[in-house]
This record gives structure tokens, C-alpha cells and sequence, in this order.
């Protein structure tokens, strides 16, 4: 193994990009699908986002199913949005939540429609990396990720920033993982599907529940033979750098990491994702003591598995799960303007490259960045006079 550190891109912000000019997307705050409403009334629209992303030099791709299940389907009427233009979406046929009515039978997504938009969302990734990259089948360092959000991402209002699932079943591991499971199967049933799928990504996971779910689901469906890297990535609302459910990292990382019989498969990569960059390097810190101890002071870098971290580009804004709409937080507008976030997110990677414990890091963005994000955070780490990494995919 080389011993500099080897650095590969993902993607960026997917919705709020949509949100973003050209594509000015408007998302009703009772919608279920958020960017997968796109998989059905835009896919070109998809594309052009994909493609723009790879453009600025993304090697990793998550596809717009983030927010995807058979539930959010189920719970969208066909007649809800209809297409005008490229730049705008409106609603028809009904008010918002508050005074929806009911959906009349016919009139939603049942299973198979449902499954079929979500695993369009794989090719759709898949051809914007292609058209770039025509070898990417002999690399390993392109591809696409099925992006498969947390059980709360799905709900109404969304609960991945606050942990707060229902009582019951979706508070145990066995309820959140057959859950997993029935979402993961969709796209593993379908051999064409599959196996254009190279990376799964567990993504926003608010409790240590969510986090033990998804290694027993991913125990029992990669293949020995063919096996897929697939990483989980938590979110860290809390100003205390714990889960929403209040776990600590030292927690997590041993819930992601540890191989007893009831831990599951290990996997490829560990890390954050939608939290704010200023508790990156923090957390970053505390998840390779965890680590540690978990892999032993004497493992290798071999050993280790890739850190994956996405933050997000809020920039003091806060997500309202409410509205879904961002707000700016009045604490962190007075303190004036903000280091610009590809700079701090470049020297956060140079700095753990230096400190040369992971096999890999994958980096990307999450909310409120763009295709614009990623281009300055390559250039800039690309600019890096460092022995402690290279960009895989130069």
C-alpha cells in the first residue's frame, strides 16, 4: 500500500442543488419523495444535475433515492405535481397537507411503479459517470452509490436531524433492519439493477440502533462473491457531537466497527454526513480514537476502513423539517461572513491524510453545496503541497 493517502470525490447537495438556478425547483413541504419526485416528473432534470457534478470532477455519484420507499410512494397521489417547465414545479389537484384529501384508489404508487421509478434512479447516475468516463469499468475509483437515507428521512415531517422515530418497532434494531432490508431489496432483486450499482451508502443514521440495522441487513445481502463497499455516514446535530439520540462517537464507531457475532458485516467506510463543517475536524479526532480501540494500536492502514465525510454548506442556515425550507440563524449571521467551505474542508483532509490511520478518503458535500462546491474543493486540494495524498482518480 502506498503510503500516501488516496483522496476520491462524491457528489454534492442532490436537493438542494434542484433548488438551486438553472433548476429552481420549488419542494411543497408536504411532499414525501423530496428529489425523487424526479424520478417521475423529471429525469432529464436528473441527469443534468448528474452530469454537472461530474463535470466538476465528481468520481462518486449517489443517486436521488435518498428519501425514497414504498411508503413515500404510496403516500403521493399521481395527480400531486405536474411538470409546466424546466424551471419550476407546481402543485395540482389539491391543497398542501393541512387540507390534502384523500388519495382516491389508482391515484398513488403502488409497489411495482413505485420500485420502478426508485431503481431508475441507478441507471441514471450510471450514464452521467459513463458519458464522462467510458473506462470507468476498469476503475475502481468511479461509480455510482445507492443512496439509502435513514428510516427517519422517509417520514412526515422528516426525523433524521432529531432521532425521533415512533414507538414501537421502529425503536428496535430487528424493526429498523426489516425495514432496510424490504427498501434494500428492491434494488438487489433486480439483477440488471444490481449489479450497475458499485457503492452503498447508509446515509443521515440519527441512532445506534439504525447503525447495528443496517450491518445485520448488509450481513445477509452482499455477496460473498461479489460484495459492494458500502459505507454508513451519521449525522451530528447536537452542539455535544453526539447522535441525535444523544449516543457518543465512541459508541458509533464501535457500533460500526465491532466484529462480534452480532455485529454484522464491517464496512468499507465509516463516517459524517450533513453536519456542520465547523464540528468535522472534532469529530473526525474522536472517531479515530474510537477506532483505535476498536482495531487495535498495531493495525494498519490496511486494516482500516475508508472515512467517508460529507458535511454540509449551510453556512449558518438551518434546515427547517417543518417547512423544508433553509433559515438563517441569527447567532451565526453576526458573526459576519464564514471561511469559505472548500478551503476549511481541504485542509480538514489534508490534516487527517497527515495523520495517516485510514485507507482512503472519500469526500464530497451534503446540503447547500454544489457542482461548484466540488470543483473548488478538488482544485484546491489538488494545489496541496502534501506527501500525505494523492487524488485517486488524477
Amino acid at each position: 500500500m502506498s503510503s500516501r493517502v488516496p483522496i476520491r470525490f462524491l457528489d454534492a447537495g442532490l436537493g438542494t442543488t434542484l433548488e438551486s438556478p438553472p433548476h429552481n425547483a420549488k419542494f411543497q413541504a408536504d411532499s414525501s419523495l423530496w428529489s425523487s419526485d424526479f424520478l417521475i416528473t423529471s429525469p432529464d432534470t436528473l441527469s443534468q444535475v448528474h452530469n454537472a457534478f461530474v463535470d466538476a470532477g465528481a468520481d462518486i455519484l449517489l443517486t436521488a433515492t435518498y428519501q425514497a420507499s414504498l411508503e413515500g410512494f404510496a403516500a403521493t397521489r399521481k395527480s400531486q405535481w405536474t411538470k409546466f417547465n424546466s424551471d419550476s414545479y407546481k402543485e395540482t389537484g389539491g391543497s398542501t397537507s393541512a387540507g390534502k384529501p384523500e388519495a382516491k384508489e389508482g391515484d398513488t404508487y403502488g409497489f411495482e411503479e413505485a420500485a420502478a421509478y426508485m431503481r431508475k434512479a441507478v441507471p441514471l447516475a450510471k450514464q452521467a459517470i459513463a458519458s464522462k468516463h467510458p473506462n470507468m469499468f476498469k476503475s475502481t475509483s468511479k461509480g455510482v452509490a445507492l443512496s439509502l437515507g435513514a428510516y427517519g428521512a422517509t417520514m412526515q415531517p422528516s426525523t433524521e436531524y432529531s432521532g425521533e422515530y415512533e414507538p414501537g418497532n421502529m425503536r428496535t434494531v430487528q424493526g429498523l433492519a426489516d425495514w432496510h432490508e424490504r427498501r434494500l431489496r428492491i434494488f438487489q432483486d433486480d439483477t440488471a439493477t444490481w449489479d450497475e450499482v458499485d457503492y452503498v451508502s447508509f446515509e443521515t443514521l440519527p441512532v445506534l440502533q439504525e447503525v447495528q440495522a443496517v450491518r445485520k441487513v448488509m450481513s445477509k445481502y452482499n455477496s460473498v462473491d461479489h460484495p459492494k463497499p458500502w459505507w454508513i455516514s451519521c449525522v451530528f446535530p447536537n452542539d455535544d457531537l453526539t447522535l441525535p439520540d444523544g449516543s457518543p462517537v465512541s459508541a458509533v464507531a464501535e457500533a460500526m466497527l465491532e466484529t462480534s457475532d452480532s455485529g454484522g458485516a464491517r464496512p468499507w467506510g465509516i463516517g459524517i454526513n450533513c453536519t456542520d463543517i465547523k464540528k468535522l475536524n472534532s469529530l473526525i479526532l474522536q472517531y479515530e480514537s474510537s477506532a483505535e480501540k476498536v482495531l487495535g494500536r498495531d493495525s494498519t492502514r490496511e486494516q482500516w476502513p475508508w472515512l467517508v465525510n460529507y458535511p454540509d454548506g449551510a453556512q449558518g442556515s438551518v434546515y427547517n423539517t417543518e417547512t423544508k425550507q433553509w433559515e438563517i440563524d441569527p447567532e451565526m449571521k453576526a458573526k459576519g461572513p464564514q471561511r469559505p467551505w472548500h478551503e476549511e474542508l481541504a485542509e480538514i483532509v489534508t490534516e487527517t491524510a497527515e495523520r495517516g490511520r485510514w485507507k482512503g478518503i472519500l469526500v464530497g458535500g451534503c446540503c447547500k453545496t454544489t457542482p461548484d462546491s466540488i470543483r473548488q474543493l478538488r482544485s484546491r486540494l489538488a494545489s496541496k503541497d502534501s506527501d500525505a495524498l494523492f487524488l485517486e482518480s488524477d
